[in-house]
Formats: C-alpha cells, structure tokens, sequence
C-alpha cells in the first residue's frame, strides 16, 4: 500500500499538457521580443511548468502570470 500522498508535481506532464505549455511560452516570449533559446525564456518556461504542476491550467491564467514574471 502507497504511504505517501501523490502530489500535482509529482504527476507526469502528457503531450497535450507540454502543447499547452509550449504554446503559453510562445506567446510571452512574441510579446516580450524574448529568442526561446535564452536563459530568461528557460525561466519563464520553468515557472509557466511550475505554475501548472500548483494547479493554474488555465491558459490565459498561465500567460498572465508568465508575463508578470522578470
């Protein structure tokens, strides 16, 4: 018997998930002028994965906070 609670983060991401997630980073990294292949874009990537494993799906949601993000 599993002891220990499963949690969002542990959860693994399915393609339809890193879609969403890719296309989020795309359009902050449009509006911000950002190459994907800088290290800021990487951290703007790392907190939108972030941000969906705590539970924000919403893909507005997702792009407002990313952009609120550096």
């Amino acid at each position: 018997m599993l002891k220990s609670p499963i949690l969002p983060r542990d959860l693994p991401l399915f393609s339809d998930d890193l879609d969403l997630l890719c296309e989020v980073l795309d359009d902050v990294c449009k509006i911000r002028d950002l190459p994907r292949n800088t290290p800021e874009a990487q951290q703007i990537g790392a907190l939108i994965i972030q941000l969906y494993r705590q539970g924000v799906k919403d893909r507005a949601k997702l792009a407002s906070l990313a952009k609120a993000y550096l």
